[in-house]
C-alpha cells in the first residue's frame, strides 16, 4: 500500500514539474546562413543548456516562464534571443563586434588582424556577392578606403572597372594592381564571385614588397572557397536582371534641328538667298505640320531605332562543399548571359572551379585548384557597340529612314546606318577559353616547420572570327550600293601560356610571450605569347570561310614573345605578447626585360606596431577603448611593366619606300632602343592606427602615406625629324600622398541587428622632377600627372565693343563667343590669347572618395543600402559632347540653351556652324566640369524562408531578394552624361552607358 502511495506521489510530482517546463527546438545558423555546429545554447541566467548538432539543431526543456535563451559561439560571442510563446526558433548569429582576432589574408599566408603592421583592407566575398553585379572589380567600389574603382562602360563583356590603389603609381609602366587568385595571377573581371571567400588589398609597401617588382601599384589577393569538414552542402543561386542606361543625352528631331541649323547660319552672318531661306522655312513648317513620309520628309529617331530601352542579364550558380579530416572539397559552376543595348551584342561566360585538400599523411597535405573559364563575346561586323551607339546620337534625323520604302536600308550618312551596322553588317565573335591547374604540396615534418612546393599552369586563348557582310542602301527610291564596299573574313588567334614554380620554407616558434616566424622562398615564372591572324575578301554565295574568297586578297601575320622572372624572397615576424610587433621583408627580382647590369633589383621593407591598449595604463579605460594600435612602415617597390624588349631595336619588315617613282617594300628601324633602361622604383612611408571602442562595437582605421616614385619610365622625347617612335627611359620623379579612413559600427536592439560602415580617402599626385625636357603637359613639374591645361574664360563677349577692347583667341571672335582671359601679359601681342596663356585647370583623378554601407537584419528580413561618391573631380569634355554640329552631327536638347542678346547667361555660346565655332571649344575652364557626384549605388532587400516552411521541404535554407544598382545620382555634370565615366574617342564624348539594373534573385541551400 505504501509503495502505491509513493508511486502516486511521484507521478503527481512529475506532472507538476512537467507543467512548469516546456520543450524548445531550434536551429542556429552562421551569418551566411549555414548550420553552426557546436554552438552553446542555454537559458538566460542559468547553466541549463545544450549544444547544436551537425545540422545546427538543438532541443531542450526550459522553464515555462523562461523568455530568453543565450547562444554562444567563439567567433560571434554570446547573443540573446526571445523564446516567449515559441516552441521553435531559428537563430542566425551576427558579428555585432568588430573582432580583432579575425584572420586576414596577406602575402603568402594569413595574419591576425590585431597583429598586422601593414595597411591591408579586406572584404568578405559574401558581402560582395550580395550586390549581384557581373564583375568583381565593380563590386569592390567603395568598400575599401584608398582603392579607386571607376566603371567606364556598360558594354557586355567590357563592363569591368579600373582599379587604382593610392593614386597613379606610374606614367607609362602600368597603373593596375597585381591581382592574385589563390596565389596565381588572373583577370579580376573574369573571376566567378560565387567562388570568392574574401578579397584583401595590400596598400602599403610593407604589405606588398614581398611581391617586389610586381606590386608597385598594390596587390589584390582573392581567396576562393575551400571545403570544410562536415556533411555535403549544396547551394544554388540564380538571378535575372533588367538593364537600362543610367543617363543618355536627348537628341533633336528634324524640325528643331532644321530650325537650329537656320539660326546658326543667321548668327554667323552668312547671307542666305531669299529662295533658299523660303525653302528652309517651308521644310521646317512641313516637319512641324505633317508626319514624315520617308520620301519628301524624313524625321528618323536614330537613337530609339538603334538603342534598346532594356537588356536582360541572367546568372546561375551551383556550388557544393564538404569533406572529412582527410579530404575536403569545394566546387562551383556558374553561367552568365548578358545582353546588350543593340542588336548582335551579347556576352556569355561559363566558370568551373574545383578546390581540393587531401592529407596524404598527417604531416603531408596536397592541395589542388582546377578552373576552367570560357567566354563568348558577340559584336556587330563593322563598328564597335560604343561607336554604333554614338552614331545613333549624332546622326542627322533628316538624312534617310532606317529602311527605305523599297526595302533597302536607308543611306544614312554616306551609307553608314547605325541600325544596319548593328543588325546586318555581319558579326565579330571572340571566344576566350582559360585553363588553370594549380597544385601545392605542404609538408610539416616536424612541429613548427612547414615546407611548401607549388606548380601552376595557366593557358589563356583568344579566338576571333570577324565576318563583314555589306548591306544594300537606297535613298528616295534610288539604289546607292553596298556598305561597306566589300565583304571580308578575318580570323585571329592568340595564346598566353604561363608556368609558375615556387618553393618555400617557414618556421614559426612560440616562446610564450614571444612569437617569431621566418619565411624564405624562391619562385620562377615564364610567360610565352603567340598570335596569328589571316584574312580574305570577295566571297561568293555567302560562304564566309577562309578557304573561300579571292586568293589575291589574302593576308597573314603572326608573332611570338616571351618574358621570364626569377625571385628570392623572405619575411621575418616578431611578436611580443601581441603588444610589440615587427616585420621585415625583402625580395630580389630578376627580369628578362632588362639588359645585363640592370636585370636584378632588391626591394626591402620594414614595419612595426604597438598595441597600446595592452599596456597597463590603458586598463582604466578598457570599457571605452577596447583596442588601440599604432603602426608605421617603410618599403621599396619596383616596376617593370614596359613590354618585353625595351632594350632591343625594333625593325618593321613591311616599311614602304618611294624609289624611282614607285612604292617598294623594305625594312626600317621604327623605335629607338635604350639598353640602359632599368627598374622604375617607388618608396613609401605609411603611418596608421587601428582602434575599436565600446566593447568593440565601433572600429576606426586611419592611414597617412607618402609614396615617392623615381626613375619613372616615360617615352624618351625625340624631335619629329628623327622619324622614330620614342623608346623607354627613366626620366622623372613623382609623388603621391594622402590619407584614408574606415569607420564601422555594429549594434543590436532586441532582434534588430544593424551595421554602418563608412570609407573616406583622398590622394594628391604631383610630378616632382623631370630629368630632361618633356614637351607634353601631361607631365608638368609641380602639378598632377595628366592634369588639364587650358585657357581661363570670363563669360561671353557682350557686344562689338567688348570684342574690340578685350583679348581674343583669334580675329574671328564676335559677340556671344567665349571670352578668354590674358594670363601672360608679356606676350608679343597683348590682344591675342596664345599658348603661354594656358593655365592649370584641374585634376581628372577622383578626390575625396567615399562610401557608406548600411545593413540591417530583423526576423527573416535583411536590407543593405550602399552609397558611393566622389567629392572632387574635374572632367574635360569635347567633340559631340559639347560642340553643336560637330563633324556634321545632330544637336542635343541642352545645346539649344545658347547665347543670344536676350540670353547672355546661357550654358552654351552663340549657335553657329561648326566651321565658325572652333574658337569656342578649345580646352578651357568653360568645358571643364565638376565631376563630383553622390550615387545610390546598390540596394538589396532579402527575405529568408522560416524554419516552419523549410521543415516541409528538403531545403536547409531559402532566400529571395530584390536588388537595384545605380538607382540615382546627384551631380552637376553635363546633361545626359555619367560623371563616373572617362569620356573620349575620336569624336570626343563617345561612350557606352553604364547600366542601371533591377534584379530578382533566389538562393537555395540543401
Amino acid at each position: 500500500m505504501k509503495r502505491r502511495i509513493l508511486f502516486l506521489l511521484l507521478c503527481l510530482f512529475s506532472l507538476a514539474v512537467e507543467a512548469q517546463t516546456k520543450q524548445i527546438k531550434g536551429t542556429v545558423l552562421d551569418p551566411d546562413g549555414f548550420p553552426l555546429v557546436g554552438a552553446s545554447v542555454a537559458v538566460s541566467g542559468t547553466k541549463n543548456g545544450t549544444s547544436t548538432d551537425l545540422n545546427g539543431n538543438f532541443e531542450m526543456k526550459i522553464p515555462a516562464d523562461a523568455t530568453t535563451i543565450n547562444v554562444s559561439y567563439v567567433a560571434y560571442g554570446t547573443m540573446s534571443f526571445s523564446v516567449a510563446g515559441k516552441s521553435y526558433v531559428k537563430i542566425q548569429m551576427q558579428s555585432n563586434k568588430i573582432e580583432m582576432q579575425e584572420v586576414v589574408v596577406v602575402a603568402y599566408g594569413t595574419q591576425k588582424k590585431a597583429t598586422l603592421t601593414g595597411a591591408v583592407g579586406m572584404v568578405k566575398g559574401a558581402d560582395l556577392n550580395k550586390r549581384s553585379v557581373v564583375s568583381l572589380s565593380t563590386a569592390l567600389q567603395g568598400t575599401i578606403a584608398g582603392v579607386t574603382v571607376q566603371q567606364g562602360s556598360g558594354e557586355p563583356g567590357a563592363d569591368g572597372s579600373s582599379i587604382r590603389i593610392r593614386g597613379l603609381g606610374s606614367y607609362k609602366a602600368g597603373l593596375s594592381p597585381l591581382v592574385l587568385v589563390d596565389g596565381i595571377e588572373m583577370d579580376i573581371n573574369q573571376v566567378d564571385m560565387n567562388a570568392v571567400e574574401s578579397v584583401s588589398v595590400l596598400k602599403d609597401a610593407a604589405s606588398a614588397s614581398i611581391y617586389g617588382s610586381r606590386a608597385s601599384n598594390g596587390v589584390v589577393l582573392i581567396t576562393t572557397k575551400r571545403g570544410k569538414e562536415g556533411k555535403l552542402k549544396v547551394s544554388f543561386d540564380m538571378y535575372s536582371t533588367i538593364q537600362t542606361p543610367t543617363n543618355m543625352p536627348k537628341v533633336l528631331r528634324a524640325a528643331d534641328f532644321l530650325q537650329a541649323e537656320l539660326n546658326s547660319l543667321e548668327n554667323a552672318g552668312i547671307v542666305i538667298p531669299a529662295d533658299q531661306r523660303a525653302q528652309r522655312e517651308q521644310m521646317i513648317f512641313d516637319q512641324r505640320t505633317y508626319k514624315p513620309d520617308n520620301w519628301n520628309r524624313y524625321d528618323t529617331d536614330w537613337k530609339n531605332a538603334t538603342i534598346k530601352n532594356t537588356a536582360l542579364l541572367t546568372n546561375y550558380s551551383f556550388a557544393l562543399s564538404g569533406g572529412n579530416k582527410d579530404f575536403k572539397y569545394s566546387g562551383t559552376i556558374s553561367a552568365l548571359d548578358q545582353g546588350g543595348l543593340i542588336e548582335t551584342n551579347n556576352f556569355k561566360r561559363l566558370n568551373i572551379r574545383v578546390n581540393t585538400d587531401a592529407f596524404i599523411r598527417p604531416w603531408l597535405k596536397f592541395s589542388n585548384e582546377i578552373s576552367y573559364r570560357v567566354s563568348d563575346q558577340l559584336t556587330p561586323g563593322i563598328s564597335s557597340p560604343k561607336a554604333i551607339i554614338n552614331k545613333s546620337l549624332y546622326m542627322l534625323p533628316t538624312l534617310s529612314a532606317v529602311t527605305e520604302l523599297d526595302g533597302y536600308w536607308g543611306y544614312g550618312k554616306n551609307g553608314d546606318n547605325p541600325v544596319a551596322n548593328a543588325a546586318a553588317s555581319g558579326s565579330r565573335t571572340v571566344k576566350r577559353p582559360e585553363l588553370l591547374f594549380n597544385a601545392t604540396l605542404t609538408a610539416t615534418p616536424i612541429k613548427d616547420l612547414e615546407i611548401l612546393g607549388q606548380y601552376s599552369y595557366r593557358k589563356t586563348e583568344s579566338r576571333g572570327t570577324y565576318i563583314t557582310t555589306p548591306y544594300f542602301t537606297s535613298l528616295r527610291g534610288v539604289y546607292l550600293g553596298a556598305f561597306p564596299g566589300t565583304d571580308g573574313v578575318s580570323e585571329t588567334w592568340a595564346q598566353t601560356v604561363r608556368n609558375f614554380i615556387r618553393g618555400q620554407v617557414s618556421y614559426a616558434k612560440d616562446f610564450g610571450l614571444s612569437k617569431t616566424k621566418i619565411l624564405v622562398g624562391t619562385q620562377v615564372e615564364d610567360n610565352l605569347n603567340t598570335d596569328f591572324s589571316a584574312s580574305k575578301n570577295l566571297f561568293e554565295l555567302d560562304r564566309y570561310y577562309l578557304d573561300n574568297g579571292d586568293a589575291k586578297t589574302a593576308t597573314a601575320s603572326g608573332g611570338a614573345s616571351n618574358w621570364a622572372m626569377a625571385s628570392f624572397y623572405g619575411r621575418f615576424n616578431y611578436d611580443y605578447d601581441d603588444k610589440y610587433l615587427f616585420e621585415a621583408t625583402g625580395r630580389y627580382d630578376g627580369s628578362s626585360r632588362f639588359t645585363e647590369g640592370n636585370v636584378w633589383g632588391f626591394f626591402p621593407s620594414v614595419s612595426a606596431g604597438w598595441v597600446v591598449s595592452k599596456e597597463k595604463f590603458m586598463e582604466s579605460i578598457e570599457n571605452y577603448v577596447s583596442f588601440f594600435k599604432l603602426r608605421a612602415s617603410y618599403g621599396l617597390l619596383g616596376n617593370q611593366e614596359i613590354g618585353n624588349y625595351p632594350y632591343a631595336t625594333s625593325i618593321d619588315p613591311g616599311y614602304s619606300y618611294w624609289i624611282d617613282k614607285q612604292v617598294a617594300t623594305g625594312v626600317a628601324q621604327t623605335t629607338l632602343a635604350n639598353p640602359d633602361v632599368t627598374w622604375e622604383k617607388s618608396q613609401q612611408v605609411n603611418f596608421g592606427l587601428d582602434a575599436s571602442f565600446f566593447n568593440r562595437k565601433l572600429a576606426v582605421t586611419f592611414d597617412y602615406y607618402i609614396k615617392d616614385v623615381y626613375d619613372m619610365l616615360i617615352d624618351y622625347p625625340l624631335p619629329y625629324y628623327v622619324g622614330l617612335n620614342p623608346g623607354n627611359t627613366n626620366g622623372g620623379d613623382m609623388q603621391n600622398k594622402g590619407w584614408e579612413t574606415n569607420l564601422t559600427y555594429k549594434g543590436k536592439i532586441g532582434e534588430f541587428n544593424f551595421g554602418i560602415t563608412g570609407t573616406l580617402s583622398n590622394n594628391e599626385n604631383e610630378v616632382t622632377k623631370l630629368y630632361g625636357f618633356f614637351p607634353n603637359r601631361a607631365l608638368t613639374v609641380g602639378y598632377p600627372q595628366n592634369g588639364i591645361w587650358g585657357y581661363k574664360t570670363d563669360g561671353y563677349y557682350v557686344d562689338a565693343n567688348d570684342v574690340a577692347n578685350s583679348p581674343r583667341l583669334s580675329n574671328s571672335a564676335k559677340p556671344g563667343y567665349v571670352k578668354y582671359v590674358k594670363m601672360d601679359p608679356s606676350g608679343a601681342n597683348p590682344t591675342i590669347i596664345g599658348e603661354s596663356d594656358k593655365v592649370y585647370l584641374g585634376d581628372p583623378f577622383p578626390h575625396f572618395e567615399y562610401g557608406l554601407n548600411l545593413t540591417a537584419n530583423y526576423s527573416n528580413f535583411d536590407l543593405t543600402v550602399f552609397f558611393q561618391g566622389v567629392g572632387e573631380r574635374k572632367v574635360m569634355m569635347s567633340g559631340i559632347g559639347v560642340r553643336p554640329f560637330f563633324n556634321g552631327s545632330n544637336l542635343f536638347t541642352h545645346q539649344l540653351d545658347s547665347w543670344t542678346p536676350e540670353n547672355q547667361d546661357a550654358e552654351y555660346p552663340i549657335l553657329v556652324p561648326e566651321a565658325n565655332s572652333a574658337d569656342n571649344f578649345v580646352t578651357s575652364d568653360k568645358w571643364v566640369q565638376d565631376g563630383a557626384y553622390l550615387r545610390l549605388k546598390n540596394v538589396v532587400l532579402g527575405y529568408s524562408m522560416p524554419k516552419s516552411f523549410l521543415d516541409k521541404t528538403k531545403l536547409d535554407g531559402a532566400r529571395f531578394y530584390l536588388s537595384g544598382q545605380n538607382l540615382f545620382t546627384i551631380s552637376k555634370f553635363f546633361s545626359g552624361y555619367d560623371p563616373e565615366v572617362n569620356y573620349g574617342g575620336s569624336l570626343g564624348g563617345e561612350f557606352y552607358p553604364i547600366m542601371q539594373t533591377f534584379t530578382f534573385g533566389a538562393n537555395f541551400k540543401f
